[in-house]
């Protein structure tokens, strides 16, 4: 069980194992855990220019010769036994904290991104960004649906303004699809070190990406320390929201695990179940028909037991990959059907653990685990934004779409060529005809691309044709015989089209959005008063970080919004058609330049049976971090 998140101490440790592990650390991390440790800013000016940056992927690691180091270390120990001085102010200075920047991260950082990165950092916790010379009225009730990152991340944000809330959730424990999905190799390929809350930074990794199980007890903990529990119904489907004018509230519909229906009151609702919750199955001929075990990566059986199976896995996607990765030694043979390729990148370490001296560090050593939660969202963050805008000169003579997308390319070109030989069959059949980032790009555990050259794993680039009792027909007519058939097939793109959503006059949210999900800032869609929608459409980061940050960054604005009601002296507030409509505009002007406006053959739940993309967002990430600071009020009307 992971422990709770807390702070690092430097308190309780051995001088000799902390000096250790301080001389194999990342020298521009150390100078900064000592600018901070001293309140001085000149350390940089001391240390900086005996630091370089080499590249350590996804990050930039600084390191330097020895005596660097240790005198890095001798100073470090030094200032950690000086007696309490009034830095810590320091830490949270604007200006102080961008001269430690360039150092820490590796390269230079333009100024607006500073604010963002002292939050992201968990150096300083989200401001306030309108007045609070007026209290969020103790009369606001609040119900958040779903008990996932998004709704913990609500949670935290609401308890700390003193809003009363209500969590539903249909499971029995906190943690969404971490709770519910359990499939073999379950991971995420966002860097552990920031895959979390800012506000909980957990330096107790030991995988340099979180898996499943790990992550879920991250979540576990959180809802622990903060005592969410007495504030969540568990068991609880939410299965309407209908206003109720009279009110001035939502009417909240639930039906129990008994089956027992009931209906409760909330003046705001904000939506945290995801928009993909429910495993889609292909429409194959037969596929009822299979006498072995059928199971969708969604729905893993615990008690399956694949050794010695003849399997077979439908997919290519990042769950198919890491199920092929985690079962390929155990089973008798197994066979993929790739359904589409995908564009794979190599892993850059030889392993995935997370050092030793890395988890000492982050235990022991005060700012240090927040530095490198900074490092991991640096390098994956807007750094990565030119890999998804399009070039038209280069995209017109390129499969790639620019240069900065080209070089993504070659990279998985030479790694298909390196672990299949250039140019042979299994090569062509796991090379996409489309640019990278047109579909998600996937990270290869360490052993996917390797498992398929294996003698007992057979690739078919193509869908099953027909399912009998015996397994699959191939498209060109081969009967492969299967003990286990695994759907690695992904999940219907639903966008709450499972609630029946009613707003002003009974207007149905699925009445507004058809086939293409739109919101404004916020998840707001007019026409539905105090509904905040945390996986709103167009609300995904397509080319870095993670959801952790989308769901903090509305979290902050969700208060802000109570916060303008409060000074208003409002109960309701709904974005007016016009700024909904311009806001989608230019959402839909800012997606014409992106690569998945011109990869239409990459097939993706990116997009809406329309063609419209409506998962990711165009905008860098310290847009959609300025544009949730706070709400636009001649954009609301306010009651």
């Amino acid at each position: 069980m992971t422990a709770a998140p807390e702070t690092a101490s430097a308190s309780r440790y051995d001088p000799a194992e902390l000096r250790a592990n301080l001389m194999q650390a990342d020298a521009g991390v150390l100078v900064c855990v000592l600018a901070q440790l001293t309140g001085d800013a000149g350390v940089v000016d001391r240390f900086g220019p005996l630091i370089e940056h080499v590249a350590d992927p996804p990050e930039r690691i600084g390191v330097t010769d020895e005596q660097t180091r240790s005198a890095l270390a001798d100073a470090i120990i030094a200032a950690l036994d000086a007696p309490a001085t009034d830095a810590a102010e320091k830490v949270t200075d604007r200006e102080f904290f961008a001269l430690l920047l360039s150092t820490g991260l590796g390269s230079e950082v333009d100024d607006e991104q500073v604010d963002l990165l002292l939050e992201q950092g968990g150096f300083r916790p989200s401001a306030p960004t309108l007045p609070r010379t007026v209290a969020i009225p103790d009369t606001t009730t609040m119900a958040i649906i779903g008990a996932g990152i998004a709704g913990i991340a609500v949670a935290l944000a609401a308890a700390e303004e003193g809003v009363s809330f209500e969590i539903f959730d249909r499971n029995h424990e906190v943690g969404g699809t971490w709770l519910t999905t359990t499939y073999p190799g379950i991971g995420v390929d966002t860097p552990s070190a920031y895959y979390s809350l800012s506000r909980e930074v957990n330096p107790n990794w030991t995988n340099y990406y979180p898996q499943g199980a790990e992550y879920q007890d991250y979540l576990v903990a959180l809802a622990d320390k903060h005592q969410l529990r007495e504030h969540i119904r568990f068991g609880t489907e939410v299965e309407a929201l209908w206003w109720d004018e009279e009110r001035g509230q939502w009417q909240i519909h639930t039906v129990g695990a008994d089956g027992t229906r009931s209906v409760s009151h909330a003046g705001v609702v904000v939506t945290a179940a995801g928009y993909l919750n429910r495993p889609r199955w292909p429409d194959v001929k037969g596929r009822d028909t299979f006498a072995g075990v059928s199971v969708h990566s969604a729905q893993w059986d615990s008690s399956l037991d694949l050794t010695g199976k003849k399997v077979a896995v439908i997919g290519a996607g990042c769950t198919a990959v890491q199920i092929v990765d985690a079962c390929v030694d155990e089973v008798e043979h197994l066979t993929v059907f790739q359904r589409q390729p995908h564009w794979v990148a190599p892993r850059k370490r030889p392993s995935d653990d997370v050092p030793e001296h890395r988890r000492y560090l982050g235990k022991h050593l005060p700012y240090y685990a927040n530095w490198h939660r900074l490092k991991s969202y640096w390098a994956t963050a807007d750094n990565n934004y030119p890999v998804i805008l399009q070039d038209p000169q280069w995209a017109a003579e390129h499969l790639s779409i620019s240069p900065a997308n080209d070089v993504l390319l070659q990279l998985c070109r030479e790694y298909i060529d390196r672990t299949f030989g250039a140019g042979s069959e299994l090569a062509k059949k796991v090379t996409p005809d489309f640019a990278p980032y047109g579909k998600r790009i996937i990270r290869d555990p360490g052993g996917y691309y390797a498992a398929l050259t294996r003698d007992h794993v057979d690739v078919e680039a193509s869908e099953p044709a027909e399912i009998n009792a015996r397994g699959i027909v191939t498209a060109d007519g081969r009967q492969i015989d299967l003990d286990v058939i695994i759907y690695a097939t992904g999940y219907h793109l639903d966008f709450l089209s499972t609630v029946d959503i009613r707003g002003r006059d009974g207007r149905k949210l699925s009445e507004e959005w058809g086939d293409s999900p739109r919101a404004y800032r916020g998840g707001t869609v007019p026409g539905f008063p105090n509904l905040f929608i945390t996986s709103a459409p167009n609300y995904s980061p397509g080319h870095g970080a993670g959801a952790n940050f989308s769901m903090e960054v509305l979290a902050h604005y969700i208060i802000e919004c109570l916060q303008l009601m409060a000074l208003r002296g409002a109960t309701t507030m709904e974005v007016t058609r016009e700024a909904y409509e311009n806001y989608v505009a230019g959402i839909d002007e800012a997606m014409s330049r992106t690569v998945w406006c011109h990869t239409p053959n990459a097939h993706t739940y990116y997009r809406s049976s329309s063609g419209r993309v409506v998962v990711s967002t165009p905008f860098r990430l310290v847009d959609l971090w300025q544009q949730h600071r706070a709400p636009i009020e001649e954009d609301f009307t306010l009651r």
